[in-house]
């Protein structure tokens, strides 16, 4: 196994690496064999979330974790319960080329846990999208050519590319 990338919140520590599984090809597209663990002091659990399971992301209060995996946004509890797909990452719908796949990556959470930024790209570029962590309802999409993206002080400034966003308040009002 090799480690990817991990994240920790006080003792609780996530971490995606690569399995012995082989890589699966999904039209263009060629998924990694990697899954997600967790800890708390030494006993680790592999999450369920399916096949390239990665990019873990501790929630500001450490409750939640999201990770990417090749159908979606998943959201797990800190506890030992299942987690859930949040937000699938569904293919366009038309002819298939090798753009037409949408695979999600690097979640990170809003200072208030409420939104969850990640990359979206199809193979030929990238852009940032953000969604309610509870719902999965699409908040923001940012243009397209957005290779990176980070959260300011609020839920409302998030920063994409080269590009400073005032987001709405959120939730809106009327909900």
């Amino acid at each position: 196994m090799t480690l990817i990338n991990q994240d920790q919140f006080g003792a609780r520590l996530a971490l995606c690496a690569s399995t012995p599984e082989s890589a699966v090809k999904r039209g263009a597209r060629t998924i990694a064999a990697t899954a997600v663990w967790v800890s708390q002091a030494s006993e680790f659990r592999r999450l369920n979330a399916g096949i390239g399971a990665c990019d873990p992301a501790w929630s500001p209060d450490g409750k939640r974790l999201a990770l990417t995996a090749a159908n979606g946004l998943w959201i797990f509890p800190a506890g030992p319960t299942g987690g859930r797909l949040v937000v699938e990452s569904k293919v366009p719908i038309g002819e298939p080329t090798e753009f037409t796949y949408r695979a999600f990556a690097h979640p990170k959470w809003s200072p208030g846990g409420a939104l969850v930024a990640l990359l979206v790209t199809n193979g030929a570029t990238s852009w940032v999208e953000v969604f309610d962590s509870i719902g999965g309802r699409l908040f923001y999409t940012s243009p397209p050519e957005s290779y990176s993206f980070s959260w300011g002080a609020t839920a409302r400034d998030l920063r994409a590319g080269d590009l400073d966003v005032r987001l709405p308040p959120y939730p809106p009002s009327g909900r």
